[in-house]
């Protein structure tokens, strides 16, 4: 769809040109699946081509179309072009002011300008839509009735596979409103209610009651889309003969995406079922993987999640011990510094948490003291950690203070209370540096 943007832009020059000497697509896709057309242009690489080869990428204007072009959020159609020996692949269609172009790749044959073809749109792709859209309308009369009547949309997405309905709500969803805003779209498709599609003066759409999306702009005749007693909007989109060709609607999620905004994301009609066979496979997987029927898969995690907990305590546990048992050798590296004991060293791998039980050990160890260690835990981190008794903070030296600025030399930062701080960093090729700084400024401190 990127690269069908950059076209648009190589290729919107030409229509300009193109319109003053064509008239607008005649749409014929709210009836028609199919249709004899006249080839109007040809583009290719963003300029204007008599002919197109097997091969070649393409945008093609037709006179009339059955296309429906992406608009109001609902993607463009799939299908082909066909002539005598020629076949083009069409995977998108856009409009550009009243012209539809069609993109699309030649797979056999020679296309030309002024040839007669037959247009022909993927119909399992559109039914996929048309249940997509007409459920994003099922959906927002739903929110309105159970969530709250101001509920207003703010956009969507109408896919083949699934569909995005954004809207203006202050307040997340419970998780019971979901079930219930679901529960009742299903309802509504079970209840097969028909559409019925009016073209109208807007004042008169607006006087029934119809739903226009805030900010949009209308033109002074408009299409209504109504199945009744349900949903009545303002809409240009395809959509189903009945809310019972949908077959079935499963929202997959409600979230914020800004403030005041939410959003629900959906699947109905023939996408439900790609929908519950991924999530079937995903089951069957699991249910192998830890050798448990689907129903006992919750409380299986739940088991391994107790197991895993109590392991890593476990291996917390062993961690800090080991650091306290390494802290031991270094307890004669210190060095005397009048009444001061100083002692700065590096520990390996030890990570953060056993750094720090090791540093307290130490300070107390060494009663009236400074200790600074470091190490580094893997995956380019640093950790450090000062523990400085009450007789070095006298001297206005905070550990907090002091173990940030060191940290700044790793690319990190931190800090904590007087006695005792934590920082860390993310360039361990520092670490030996910065030790050593830390050395000589406390050294200078204390001296």
């Amino acid at each position: 769809r990127d690269a069908h943007e950059t076209v648009d832009l190589t290729v919107r020059g030409h229509l300009d040109e193109l319109a003053a000497s064509v008239k607008a697509t005649e749409f014929l896709g709210y009836t028609d699946s199919d249709a004899t057309a006249t080839v109007e242009a040809v583009f290719a690489n963003g300029n204007t081509v008599e002919a197109a080869q097997a091969g070649d990428q393409v945008q093609v204007v037709l006179d009339r179309t059955p296309f429906y072009a992406e608009s109001g959020g609902q993607i463009g159609d799939r299908g082909y072009l066909r002539g005598e020996d020629l076949l083009v692949r069409v995977d998108d269609v856009k409009k550009e002011g009243a012209i539809f172009v069609h993109f699309g790749r030649v797979e056999r044959g020679t296309l030309k300008g002024g040839d007669r073809i037959s247009a022909t749109i993927d119909r399992a792709c559109r039914r996929r839509a048309q249940a997509n859209h007409t459920a994003t309308h099922l959906l927002q009369a739903a929110l309105k009735k159970i969530v709250d009547d101001s509920v207003s949309q703010a956009g969507s997405l109408v896919d083949f596979d699934r569909l995005r309905f954004d809207f203006n709500c202050p307040r997340s969803l419970t998780p019971e409103e979901v079930q219930e805003v679901e529960n009742r779209v299903n309802t509504w498709i079970a209840e097969a209610h028909p559409a019925q599609v009016e073209t109208m003066a807007l004042e008169e759409a607006k006087a029934k009651g119809a739903t226009a999306m805030f900010g949009e702009k209308y033109a002074d005749e408009v299409r209504v889309i109504d199945f009744s007693g349900v949903s009545m909007e303002l809409c240009g989109g395809t959509h189903v003969g009945n809310t019972a060709e949908i077959g079935a609607f499963k929202i997959i999620s409600e979230t914020g995406i800004a403030l005041g905004i939410r959003r629900i994301e959906a699947v109905s009609g023939p996408a439900i079922l790609d929908y519950l066979n991924l999530r079937d496979r995903v089951v069957k997987d699991l249910s192998d993987r830890l050798k448990a029927k689907p129903e006992e898969i919750p409380d299986r995690i739940s088991s391994l999640q107790g197991e895993l907990k109590a392991t890593q305590k476990e291996l917390d546990a062993v961690k800090s011990e080991l650091a306290v048992a390494q802290s031991e050798g270094l307890v004669s590296q210190a060095e005397a510094v009048g009444e001061f004991k100083v002692l700065v060293a590096q520990m390996g791998e030890a990570d953060a948490n056993s750094l720090k039980t090791a540093a307290e050990r130490l300070q107390q160890k060494l009663g009236t003291s400074a200790v600074v260690l470091g190490s580094s835990p893997g995956d380019g981190k640093v950790s450090l950690v000062a523990a400085f008794s009450k007789e070095v903070n006298g001297k206005g030296l905070q550990a907090g203070k002091f173990i940030g600025s060191v940290a700044k030399l790793c690319g990190g930062g931190g800090g904590g209370r007087p006695n005792l701080a934590q920082a860390g960093g993310r360039d361990p090729s520092q670490l030996a540096a910065a030790l050593e700084s830390a050395k000589a400024q406390l050294l200078e401190g204390l001296g």
